[in-house]
């Protein structure tokens, strides 16, 4: 005749410590995996913003552009978490070119964008 139910005896010490073992591993794998894509989409969400803020800078450059405004300058402000400079320098009569940076903290480092371009005074 067949085992029983009643013969089935569980399992070893030894069985249930390897089986801890190996859900401790998988879990300390998959909370990493979920720490590190919380890291990488602030660092996304602060690259976003830095590049918005890009945006409306030299789109206030390219109506300065548009009027005639252009002048050599160099600024420095601060938005939000987001400190940047821009100056603007003339290479040739009726030619400008712009450097801008902006700079942000994040998990204790600095993090930066740098652009360059060219306005033209109509």
């Amino acid at each position: 005749m067949g085992k029983t139910f009643l013969d089935n005896r569980g399992f070893s010490l030894l069985e249930v410590t390897i089986m801890v073992a190996i859900l401790a591993i998988g879990t300390t794998v998959v909370l990493q995996t979920i720490s590190f894509s919380a890291r990488m989409a602030g660092v996304s969400a602060d690259v976003c913003e830095a590049i918005f803020l890009a945006e409306d800078i030299i789109q206030d450059l390219e109506f300065k552009e548009k009027k005639s405004l252009i002048r050599e300058e160099s600024v420095s402000d601060r938005k939000e978490k987001f400190d940047y400079r821009y100056s603007i320098a003339s290479t040739e009569p009726g030619m400008f070119k712009f450097n801008l940076d902006i700079h942000w903290q994040r998990l204790n480092r600095t993090a930066g964008l740098k652009l360059k371009g060219y306005l033209k005074n109509y």
